[in-house]
């Protein structure tokens, strides 16, 4: 699967589209742009995905009908993924890790997938690329094994099958695995990223306005990218984050400082009619990581991404607001536990001494 360049003889330039999938016919189709490209190869596999569900779901029907221990520990796996992402069980959060899965699975059965198995699958999935070029992470190999629990959980109620023996677990994972970050922003960094972000030449005021009001908020990319003036209410003094924007999928209401109503009030005199969207001139949250990652490269900070921003934040919250009770905080950032605020605070030495006397 892939594009490849033909050069015309007129100098002209067409783009080839190669779409070979397991078990579908070759499709080749010649476009005049790349993007064209890339679209036929996502509809061709979009509808591959969407027949083989579909058989899948047949399939396995007819198997329930017949039920039983014999039934749930032979059917495969890959066929109970697709069945239970069509059902209606399946949470949002489940179809978006298994729908990646069922390439890399194999033709495995659910008696066969145990400790050794997800062994095997943990390493395949660490050094398969993603759609924005990246292995997955451990931390969604562990999404994908607790949907994989949960979808075979699912298969054993449709045959009857009462505490049904599931082996798939992360005890493979390595210790640490975790990668917990601590990255915050050092002396003069911010200072250089916003230098080079004044010297882009497309959008320069919505990436700086972008940058100060993760800072002034906490919020997470997606939430700042999707996020719509509709969202702003009570004179913009609270902008209340749709559940289908977060992460955790539940409303969340953010009281804005008085440095984050002016970036909203200067993000207002950059809106163009009919925008519904605050950082329109944005596609979408990976195109931010993406470009986020280049203007950081360029001024010469390591290691520093964009979800960096959310720890400084919720760092400077912590230090910064004493008058906002820490579960008020939790709240504001989307924090369900203290253990998970935990991991995006981090005080430096410099802001504990003295912070007791």
């Amino acid at each position: 699967m892939g594009i490849k360049i033909l050069k015309l003889s007129n100098g002209d330039v067409r783009f080839e589209a190669d779409v070979r999938i397991q078990g579908v016919d070759r499709k080749t189709a010649t476009f005049d742009t790349r993007d064209a490209a890339e679209e036929f190869i996502r509809s061709v596999t979009a509808a591959a995905r969407t027949a083989k569900r579909s058989s899948a779901v047949y399939r396995l029907a007819q198997k329930a009908k017949i039920g039983g221990q014999r039934t749930y520990d032979r059917a495969l796996l890959a066929d109970v993924i697709a069945a239970f992402v069509e059902s209606p069980k399946c949470s949002a959060r489940c179809a978006k890790d298994l729908i990646p899965v069922v390439n890399l699975i194999g033709k495995v059965t659910v008696e066969q997938a145990n400790e050794a198995w997800t062994e095997s699958y943990v390493a395949k999935a660490r050094v398969t690329k993603t759609h924005i070029g990246t292995a997955y992470s451990y931390s969604t190999i562990r999404g994908q094994v607790a949907s994989l629990i949960v979808a075979c959980k699912w298969w054993a109620k449709q045959n009857g099958v009462r505490d049904p023996i599931i082996e798939i677990s992360t005890a493979c994972f390595p210790k640490n695995w975790e990668n917990k970050r601590d990255r915050r922003l050092e002396d003069g960094e911010y200072d250089r990223i916003m230098n080079r972000i004044s010297h882009r030449r497309n959008h320069s005021a919505h990436w700086r306005c972008l940058v100060d009001l993760c800072l002034e908020t906490g919020a997470r990319q997606q939430e700042l990218v999707l996020a719509r003036w509709s969202e702003m209410t009570r004179d913009d003094q609270l902008w209340k984050i749709p559940a289908e924007h977060t992460k955790k999928k539940k409303e969340r209401r953010v009281p804005l400082s008085g440095k984050a109503r002016a970036i909203i009030v200067e993000l207002r005199s950059l809106r163009q009619p009919g925008d519904e969207r605050i950082f329109q001139v944005f596609p979408k949250p990976n195109w931010v990581s993406h470009h986020f990652g280049r203007i950081v490269k360029a001024t010469g900070v390591v290691d520093f991404r964009f979800h960096d921003l959310r720890h400084e934040a919720i760092s400077r919250m912590s230090i910064d607001k004493p008058k906002a009770p820490i579960k008020a905080i939790m709240e504001i950032v989307g924090h369900q536990t203290y253990q998970a605020f935990t991991r995006y605070s981090h005080l430096r030495d410099d802001e504990l001494i003295g912070l007791l006397d």
